[in-house]
């Protein structure tokens, strides 16, 4: 009853039997085939396809639960597998952010790939709610993110601390008085040196437009927080979903954003850009691996932690700004 399961689940995923046809790599016709031979057997349809987009029948979703079910035990069994010392089998699913899967994961999964290569991995990226529901699921086991979850639902492994930079195209602030606030981005060695740099006000710059992440995101709440500290009512110009696309905008000059130094310790400076420190104590975040509180930490989910703390190490400076 449950052959083919993997081609309903695409479709449930996508909510389309098209884009679920090339996530699959086959054709919308051979896909459709494939979910009305699993509905006949069944008896019933899985999905109501008289309304745009498709949704579930009462039938549909009851299936897509068991669906869940079965792969979280089989999950479970992987998990079973990977208590071996010498992670000989086994498997390990890893989402992440946009920011975190281009800059980050790659590197961690390339390193423990070469120690462990019988064990199958995959990355997935999404934003948080989506990330989270997989991992509620079972699609995913770990989850590296830089929200901080208080939710008991979870268990966490610390990897680093993320700060966050003010970043103002120089062509809006043409006669600067806030030199004495700039972060020399192309010294060497400058990053030690931060914790020197007074954090800038925020309300100097009540002229500038500003390019924000959408409400719901993390460093939106930050951005807001800081400007709550300073009763600032930012010009906000544009609204976007992803920081790397909010940054390189910024390069362009249209706008101030707040940034990651994730993304700035893996892009060279933009010299059309001014670089500013914000309060420590708003614009510090640390970053956790996620897991589900109620399944124990797999052997491969401990060496992928160690090895991704090894990657930190080498190839991050130590954060400057905690204090």
């Amino acid at each position: 009853m449950f052959r083919n399961m993997e081609y309903v689940y695409a479709v449930y995923k996508e909510m389309s039997f098209s884009r679920a046809a090339e996530k699959l790599f086959i054709s919308q016709p051979a896909l459709s085939a494939m979910v009305k031979k699993v509905e006949k057997r069944i008896g019933s349809p899985i999905f109501d396809r008289s309304c745009s987009p498709i949704r579930l029948t009462s039938i549909g979703q009851e299936y897509i639960n068991c669906i869940e079910q079965i792969t979280d035990i089989e999950n479970q069994f992987l998990q079973y597998l990977n208590q071996t010392e010498t992670l000989t089998v086994g498997s390990l699913s890893i989402g992440a952010n946009s920011v975190f899967a281009s800059f980050l994961l790659p590197n961690y999964i390339f390193s423990f790939s070469n120690r462990h290569p019988s064990v199958q991995v995959s990355m997935s990226e999404g934003n948080t709610d989506t990330l989270l529901q997989s991992l509620n699921s079972g699609a995913l086991d770990i989850v590296l993110e830089n929200y901080n979850f208080t939710d008991d639902t979870y268990d966490k492994s610390y990897l680093f601390t993320e700060n966050l930079l003010l970043v103002v195209p120089k062509a809006l602030l043409p006669d600067s008085d806030l030199e004495r606030y700039q972060l020399d981005m192309y010294r060497p060695g400058i990053a030690a040196n931060w914790t020197s740099t007074p954090c800038v006000p925020l309300s100097d710059f009540a002229d500038i437009p500003f390019l924000t992440l959408r409400t719901g995101n993390d460093t939106r709440y930050r951005f807001e927080q800081l400007c709550e500290r300073y009763s600032f009512h930012p010009n906000i110009h544009l609204e976007l979903d992803q920081l790397t696309t909010v940054y390189q905008i910024a390069c362009s000059g249209i706008g101030a954003t707040l940034v990651s130094d994730t993304i700035l310790r893996h892009t060279p400076p933009a010299h059309s850009l001014y670089y500013f420190r914000l309060d420590a104590d708003i614009s510090c975040r640390k970053v956790y691996f996620y897991f589900r509180r109620k399944k124990h930490i797999t052997r491969a989910m401990e060496e992928f932690f160690r090895i991704s703390a090894e990657q930190v190490q080498l190839h991050m400076l130590p954060s400057e700004w905690e204090a």
